[in-house]
């Protein structure tokens, strides 16, 4: 029921001289026209099937990319024929691969920002023949100038309808455009399809360095409601390709200004006049769904799968309606959804040698090699243990911050870092570690900043990253399978492994066995002494974080003390490459720990029970009378006994899990050094074991013994294996 209206033809009748001719009959126009749309989503850069940072190639339900969509768009358009096939981009297309960085912001950008190169996305873009495409969220990580170039080279329009000027004499109009008209004939009729474009709204935050100031992005819902009546008023079709996925939002009292980051199904619901909903952002596999909409219209919902996984194909039965054609709902004719995976098709051999040079280029550079490992380490664990690879990260951040602030107000305030799992596959090898070792640890754009924090943001802050573990009863054994990535009515789907922080420079535990908001437990300077509420840090965090990414508390707001635009993956790249040698011993510390058991404060007493003597009765010679009476610890805890600073007398370090509160006298009161080393199951021996005077610890796991020379967290300096693990 479109409300398009032709314009007005005039009919010029011709006689022939010839009576005897017959009249030539007026050719009826069809019935019914077969439109396709084949749509993509959440390109993230996979021209290829090729995992650049495992320098092999996807296989089985993991094959992928564009040069296999390629082949199925040319598939589809030979069935049906070109006119009648609509090819449509839902955005995130220039960022999420080596190619996509190097072209991006990496050493072959210039030549894109200088018109010297097409953009390697655009290219194949080009080649395959896409009609329009939308911005996603992450078209705007290198940046409008590289954006605008990326725009430039596509022969398809790159929409936008919810982004706006922020300033100046355009302030409130269109940045992109906001829909375009795509005119097919299909059976000598001719066709127009509306394609309107709307991105999340999340880029004013993810994205603040670039747009802050320069655009605005409106809620998704609001722009729907102003540009579907205008197109509807044109097109045949109306198509709405929108760079947000399927969220929880109630359709009753929905609020414009909170401008929601996933409302494809509050668009279908509130905005009549829609045929037809292209999803994406979310990385979720939903070929084809109908919602029904406020005024009781159908609408087909498509979400192709991530990365080129998958492309859909949308058929649409259109009728005549009028002067123009609409979509038909009744029985079978209705539109209709598949999905076709790369796995099923194979590359294109045209696209493919077409960016060969490009590809070969970025294959070469994740190769080349920074730094040598002295051991394997691995990523697999970093989101429920503290590991060194993490550290290594939060290392080369805190150092950066530290140094910039020298000389500076700010340089007596101290600096601690935070870092997120990103991959659960990276890994540094034993050797030789590449750009592709280190890119594949971290795997996003961003920058680094350092902002300011009070002890107790901190922990609000803390307490917020642990709502990423589900909650267990006291004293089970954390199940890594089911721990993590627990729900929320904010995280229906779980909260991602990028959305939980760890921290360096201070020492803690998450007791997952508490409630959210009360696990985060000992939070102290590494000497010992518990963060206060007042004490100030300059946390090294990055740009995603820092501008609310997560909706972690106070961050946002934080007052920025350092921020000098440097790529966090670089600054890694750069620290491997001067260094030479990558050994944890220069950042490894094992400063926190999951734990299930609740922990007192350092040196506060548990209540015994009635009539039983309690506490620790010391006697420094033998007789029957106690030297030293006091309360320390827990009656669970385990007592070890040592010579902890060198000063020839023993004393007493109560072991909690693998928390460790070390006394240096025979008295109760506040632990002079707590830390966390090991493992809660390890056995653990005491000795001095490099003949300094000073007895340590070492842990036993089966048969290795992990030995260390000092009394703090961090890696073992001596591993030894002997004897049997019985």
């Amino acid at each position: 029921m479109r409300v398009r209206h032709a314009a007005g033809g005039i009919a010029v009748a011709c006689l022939s001289i010839t009576l005897a001719a017959p009249a030539l009959a007026a050719t009826a126009p069809p019935d019914q026209l077969e439109l396709t749309l084949v749509s993509t989503t959440d390109v993230h850069g996979h021209v290829y099937n090729w995992d650049y940072f495992a320098g092999a190639e996807y296989t089985g339900d993991d094959t992928l990319g564009l040069t296999r969509v390629s082949t199925t768009v040319d598939q589809i358009r030979a069935a049906k024929g070109e006119e009648s096939v609509v090819v449509l981009d839902n955005g995130d297309a220039i960022q999420g691969t080596p190619l996509t960085y190097y072209y991006g912001m990496g050493e072959g950008a210039p030549a894109v920002l200088a018109d010297e190169m097409v953009h390697p996305m655009a290219t194949a873009f080009n080649e395959i023949g896409y009609d329009a495409q939308v911005v996603g969220n992450h078209e705007y990580n290198y940046g409008l100038d590289l954006l605008s170039a990326y725009d430039e080279d596509l022969n398809a329009p790159l929409l936008g309808a919810n982004v706006v000027h922020a300033e100046g004499p355009n302030k409130g109009l269109p940045y992109h455009e906001p829909y375009t008209l795509i005119e097919r004939t299909i059976d000598d009729q001719d066709v127009t399809v509306g394609v309107i474009g709307l991105v999340t709204p999340g880029v004013r935050v993810w994205d603040k360095q670039h747009v802050e100031g320069v655009l605005e992005f409106q809620d998704m819902v609001a722009a729907a409601k102003k540009w579907v009546p205008e197109v509807e008023a044109l097109a045949d079709v109306v198509v709405v390709i929108a760079h947000t996925g399927e969220g929880n939002v109630p359709d009753e009292g929905y609020d414009q200004s909170l401008l929601h980051e996933d409302v494809i199904n509050n668009i279908g619901y509130q905005v009549p006049g829609i045929d037809v909903l292209v999803a994406g952002h979310s990385h979720q596999d939903n070929p084809g769904k109908v919602y029904e909409n406020v005024e009781g219209g159908k609408v087909l919902m498509t979400q192709p799968y991530y990365w080129a996984r998958s492309s859909t194909e949308v058929t649409l039965n259109l009728v005549p309606d009028g002067e123009g054609w609409q979509v038909d709902w009744t029985g079978e004719n209705a539109p209709a959804a598949v999905a076709h995976y790369g796995q099923d098709v194979a590359e294109d051999a045209e696209l493919k040698e077409l960016l060969a040079e490009e590809h070969q280029t970025t294959v070469d550079y994740v190769n080349t090699p920074v730094a040598d490992s002295v051991t394997e380490l691995p990523a697999s664990t970093s989101r429920y243990e503290d590991t060194a690879i993490i550290d290594f990260i939060n290392h080369v951040q805190e150092e950066t911050v530290r140094q910039a602030l020298a000389g500076t107000e700010h340089a007596d305030k101290t600096v601690i870092s935070q870092a997120s799992p990103f991959s659960r596959t990276a890994v540094f090898p034993e050797g030789e570690v590449t750009i592709r070792d280190i890119a594949g640890l971290y795997i996003y754009e961003n920058t680094l900043r350092g902002a300011e924090l009070t002890g107790a943001q901190l922990k609000d802050y803390l307490e917020y990253s642990a709502r990423y573990f589900n909650q267990v009863e006291q004293g089970a054994e954390f199940d890594p399978e089911t721990g993590t990535n627990a729900t929320y009515p904010d995280r229906p789907d779980g909260v991602p492994d990028y959305n939980y922080d760890v921290i360096s420079g201070l020492e803690y535990a998450i007791d997952i066995s508490q409630p959210v908001g009360s696990r985060i437990v000992g939070l102290s300077h590494p000497d010992g002494t518990p963060v206060a509420d007042d004490d100030v840090f300059v946390m090294a965090v990055n740009n995603y974080r820092q501008s609310g990414g997560g909706g972690f508390p106070h961050i946002a707001d934080a007052p920025v003390v350092y921020d000098e635009l440097l790529e966090i993956r670089q600054l890694l790249i750069d620290w491997a490459g001067n260094e030479g040698e990558i050994n944890p011993d220069d950042f490894f510390v094992q400063n926190w720990a999951l734990i299930t058991e609740p922990l007192e404060e350092p040196g506060e007493p548990q209540e015994p029970p009635a009539e039983i003597p309690y506490g620790f009765f010391l006697n420094d010679s033998w007789t029957t009378k106690a030297n030293h009476v006091f309360h320390y610890g827990r009656f669970s805890d385990e007592v070890l006994i040592g010579d902890w600073d060198g000063d020839g007398t023993d004393s007493i370090t109560v072991r909690r899990g693998n928390v460790f509160y070390v006394s240096n006298a025979p008295r109760g009161g506040e632990a002079e050094h707590v830390y966390v080393y090991g493992r809660p199951g390890d056995t653990v021996v005491v000795g001095d074991w490099d003949g300094d005077g000073i007895d340590t610890l070492a842990v036993r796991r089966g048969a290795e013994y992990h030995v260390k020379n000092n009394l703090a967290g961090g890696p073992a300096d001596q591993v030894v294996v002997y004897g049997r693990s019985g």
